[in-house]
C-alpha cells in the first residue's frame, strides 16, 4: 500500500497568509499517525527566487520524501536552469517507483512558439497563435519508454489537466497523452491549475483535479481586504481565499484507491459576491473543498 499527500497552487507570493497555510501543510504531513509515504506538490508553490527558498527547505526538511511538479507561474519568467537549481529537481520530467507502483511527473509548462518547443515564458507567449500548454515530443518519448515496463503500475501527476476541455485549460495534446496513458495499467491521474474540484473518468482512468490550497483566481476586482493588504498582494484583488487551506490524502492498495479531501470556507467573499453563478469556473467546481472519493480496483 502507498499513502501520499497532495496539494496544489499554494501561490506563496501573492497571498498574505501563505506561510500559515504551508506549516499547516507540514504539520499534517509530518504527523507520523498518518504513515505517509511521500507528499507531492502539483506545481505553482512559489516564484523560484533565492528568498523563497527556504519554503523548499521546509518542505525538504518534513522527515519524508517531497516531490516538486513545475507549475504555470514557477516557470513563466524564469527558466529551467534556474527552476532545477531551486527545486533541487535534476529534470523537469521525472519518475520514481515505490510498491510495484510507478509514479510519473509529467511537465505540462511547454509552449509551441514560433514552431519551436520551449518552456512557457509568459512575456514571449502570443496567445494567438502559440501553442500552450503543451507537452513537447521529447517528453512524449520518455513517456513511451517509462510506461514500457508491463509488469508496474502507473500513477501520472501534472499540473496542467489531462482531461479539461473547456477553453485553454488543459494540455493541447492531452489526447495523445491519454492514449498512452489508456495503453497501459494506469490507476489514476492528478492535476492542479484549475482551483477547483473535479473527477472525470475517460477510458476507466480518473483524472482528478486537485484544487488549489488558498484560493479561487476570478480575475474581476473586489476589495476585500485592507488598502495596504492589497498593496502589497496586488493579486488578491481577483482572488477569493479559502478560509483553511485545502489537501488531499491518496491511499492505494492492491484492490482499491481512496481520496480523503478536506472541506473549507470562503474567507470574506463568495462567488456570488464577485458575479459567479453556479460556483463553476473555468469548467471545474469552485466550491471550497477537495472531494472524497474511492474506486474498486478490478
Amino acid at each position: 500500500m502507498v499513502r501520499f499527500l497532495a496539494f496544489s497552487d499554494l501561490h506563496y507570493d501573492h497571498i498574505f497568509d501563505a506561510e500559515n497555510r504551508l506549516d499547516a501543510l507540514i504539520d499534517k504531513s509530518s504527523d507520523s499517525s498518518l504513515h505517509l509515504d511521500f507528499v507531492v506538490s502539483l506545481g505553482d508553490l512559489c516564484c523560484p527566487v533565492s528568498e523563497n527558498k527556504t519554503i523548499v527547505r521546509k518542505l525538504y526538511n518534513m522527515g519524508i520524501p517531497f516531490y516538486y511538479c513545475v507549475g504555470n507561474h514557477d516557470c513563466e519568467n524564469s527558466n529551467w536552469q534556474a527552476i532545477k537549481n531551486f527545486a533541487e529537481i535534476r529534470k523537469p520530467y521525472y519518475s520514481f517507483v515505490m510498491d510495484g507502483i510507478k509514479f510519473i511527473v509529467l511537465n505540462t509548462c511547454f509552449m509551441v512558439h514560433g514552431q519551436k518547443e520551449m518552456l512557457y515564458q509568459k512575456d514571449i507567449f502570443k496567445k494567438n497563435t502559440d501553442l500552450y500548454p503543451i507537452i513537447p515530443q521529447c517528453e512524449i518519448e520518455w513517456l513511451l519508454e517509462e510506461m514500457s515496463e508491463k509488469d508496474l503500475k502507473y500513477v501520472v501527476f501534472s499540473h496542467h489537466s489531462l482531461a479539461n476541455d473547456f477553453a485553454f485549460r488543459g494540455v493541447v495534446n492531452r489526447e495523445e497523452i491519454r492514449s498512452i496513458l489508456e495503453n497501459n495499467k494506469t490507476l489514476l491521474a492528478m492535476n492542479g491549475h484549475d482551483h477547483g474540484n473535479d473527477l472525470k473518468t475517460i477510458n476507466n482512468i480518473p483524472y482528478f483535479t486537485v484544487n488549489s490550497t488558498s484560493y479561487i483566481w476570478h480575475g474581476r476586482e473586489s476589495y476585500a481586504y485592507s488598502k495596504d493588504v492589497h498593496h502589497k498582494y496586488p493579486f488578491l484583488k481577483n482572488v477569493i481565499l479559502y478560509r483553511t487551506p485545502l489537501y488531499c490524502i491518496v491511499e492505494i492498495e492492491e484492490t482499491n484507491i481512496k481520496i480523503r479531501g478536506t472541506k473549507s470556507g470562503y474567507q470574506a467573499i463568495t462567488p456570488e459576491d464577485v458575479g459567479i453563478v453556479g460556483r463553476q469556473w473555468n469548467g471545474v467546481s469552485i466550491e471550497p473543498e477537495i472531494m472524497d472519493w474511492e474506486k474498486i480496483l478490478r
